[in-house]
């Protein structure tokens, strides 16, 4: 999610005054297919695991066409995880106002009226974004080994199959997070995900400095044309 030019910006902002345009249709892609690809890895993953859970596979077509779902469904995750690494890794680094977010919750537990400017992702995102980047790797390798535990030494192949439940765990949990406060813990976000469009109160309060610096970008744009 690096710094780039978004064509036709301008003129789409033309026609929806008052909005501002904050995601690419490229990236709602690979948000969505990064989403979708977990959702159903983990929907799949508990079928295989749980005998109780039999009606999933039932569903499915049964536990062999499952398991083929499941990892279809892996490798679709894997490649969408690299294409969102590319897209958002400049955007989701650290810096220093992000710890003062995180001291004050970035107002999601209690007001605060003083929260730094904050640039396209805040702290809570961008933790969120570094939780699956690290955790969806454990579960790509770990699911590569299960796929053909023999072949690796059985101490190996153990810990793999630990590692593999323990790594989406850890994911599912951020997500539900996630889910929650990308849509009723606060309003206003889910709809970028699926048109690309903010109002601007709402990117003056959660994305000041990126939306300053990109309206500073196009003006001298503007000035250069």
């Amino acid at each position: 999610m690096g710094p780039r030019k978004r064509k036709g910006v301008n003129d789409m902002s033309a026609k929806k005054q008052g909005m501002v345009y904050v995601t690419t249709l490229q990236e709602r892609i690979v948000h969505w297919l990064l989403a979708g690809s977990c959702l159903f890895a983990l929907l799949t993953g508990l079928g295989l695991m749980f005998h109780s859970w039999d009606f999933i596979p039932a569903l499915l077509g049964g536990h062999y066409a499952m398991k083929w779902m499941h990892i279809f469904s892996g490798v679709v995750f894997a490649f969408a995880l690299v294409a969102a690494s590319v897209m958002w890794w400049e955007h989701c680094k650290f810096v220093p106002d992000d710890l003062k977010w995180a001291m004050q919750a970035g107002g999601y537990l209690w007001d605060a009226h003083d929260l730094p400017p904050g640039g396209m992702y805040n702290a809570g995102q961008k933790l969120f974004f570094w939780t699956v980047f690290v955790f969806g790797i454990v579960v790509i390798v770990s699911g590569l080994i299960m796929f053909n535990p023999l072949a690796v030494p059985v101490v190996l192949a153990r810990w793999a199959y630990m590692l593999h439940a323990g790594a989406v765990m850890v994911i599912a949990s951020f997500f539900i997070v996630h889910l929650y406060l990308g849509t009723f813990g606060n309003p206003g976000t889910v709809q970028i995900m699926f048109h690309g469009w903010a109002t601007r109160e709402y990117c003056e309060f959660h994305k000041g400095k990126w939306l300053a610096d990109r309206e500073k970008k196009d003006g001298e744009e503007s000035q250069a044309a």
